[in-house]
């Protein structure tokens, strides 16, 4: 039997949005079901999509519950989870003053070269207030508190900046809805999670993706949902057409995160492993607009994406 494997990038919202309508073209083209992979690693947002996945939640639920519709089997029938609201909105509440990590700060300016530069930027940037409390209690109302067989989530350490993945051995032991939320906690805008005595903030802060983590693990095919990069045939970025100050940071960041993502592949390439890269193509990225978390838009990617990574399988 072929050993599959799946990734679930990080992306806010609107990336959590376009990766379940990517989940649900991938099943339809494939006749494959995501949540039945052999290992699934999710990041950020990501992680909640794995975690979800991991308690039997079909892609095509997270779909409808996306949608407002009313599920009425599963593991999901019943929930009523306000996606606009819950996390408070597409602004985050001003952070607590000061520095976030003093510790990790230190240590960036003795080694600035063994550290992500958004790990040392997360070190910099002051607490944030947000709370990723209501997607714990989602996770933990599915899930209870074991991480799945097949699960493993991506954070970093606040204090070393150094990779986690929860569900691994000779990790920290966690929760699962403690390790979705640390792998949530985006600095500067949600609180660092504490899991056994450390904090934890967004995986993303070391990859957007983690991709690398799935080497050494016997898998023949690996799938990588990417909702920060841009579709792998375009690694430059042609079709995007930044305009302002935001919408260009965030074009640059995009181009980065698809350098990272490209090196993973091909370190998992190197051992063998198929690896199938999906991510947002331009009609995509102008559904999302610059601001990831911005709720008004998130209808209008998920049903994007289902379109764009359908015609991607093609």
């Amino acid at each position: 039997m072929v050993r599959r494997g799946l990734v679930l990038g990080g992306g806010g919202m609107l990336g959590a949005a376009w990766t379940i309508g990517a989940l649900c073209a991938v099943e339809e083209a494939t006749g494959w079901q995501p949540g039945s992979a052999e290992i699934v690693l999710g990041t950020s947002a990501g992680s909640i999509l794995g975690a979800l996945l991991a308690t039997g939640v079909q892609a095509a639920d997270l779909r409808d519950h996306q949608r407002g519709l009313e599920i009425v089997t599963g593991p999901l029938a019943g929930i009523d989870f306000d996606y606009d609201t819950v996390l408070g909105g597409a602004l985050p509440p001003r952070p607590r003053p000061g520095i976030g990590s003093p510790g990790l700060l230190r240590d960036v300016v003795r080694h600035p070269g063994e550290y992500p530069f958004l790990t040392m930027v997360s070190a910099v940037v002051p607490t944030g207030r947000g709370s990723m409390a209501p997607v714990g209690e989602l996770v933990r109302g599915l899930a209870g508190d074991t991480m799945g067989a097949a699960l493993r989530v991506a954070a970093v350490d606040h204090r070393t900046g150094r990779r986690v993945v929860f569900g691994d051995p000779g990790a920290p032991v966690a929760a699962v809805d403690r390790a979705v939320m640390a792998s949530c906690a985006i600095p500067g805008w949600f609180a660092p999670v504490e899991v056994n005595g450390s904090r934890y903030v967004d995986g993303g802060c070391w990859s957007a993706t983690n991709a690398d983590l799935m080497a050494g693990r016997g898998l023949d095919e690996v799938y990588v949902l990417a909702p920060m990069a841009l579709r792998p045939s375009w690694p430059d970025g042609r079709g995007e057409r930044p305009r302002g100050v935001l919408v260009h940071l965030v074009s640059r960041y995009r181009r980065a995160v698809t350098r990272q993502l490209m090196r993973e592949a091909r370190q998992l390439r190197a051992e063998g492993v198929r690896v199938q890269l999906l991510a947002p193509t331009p009609a995509d990225l102008a559904a999302m607009g610059p601001n990831m978390m911005d709720p008004a838009r998130r209808g209008e990617v998920l049903e994007t994406a289902l379109h764009s990574v359908a015609r991607a399988l093609s």
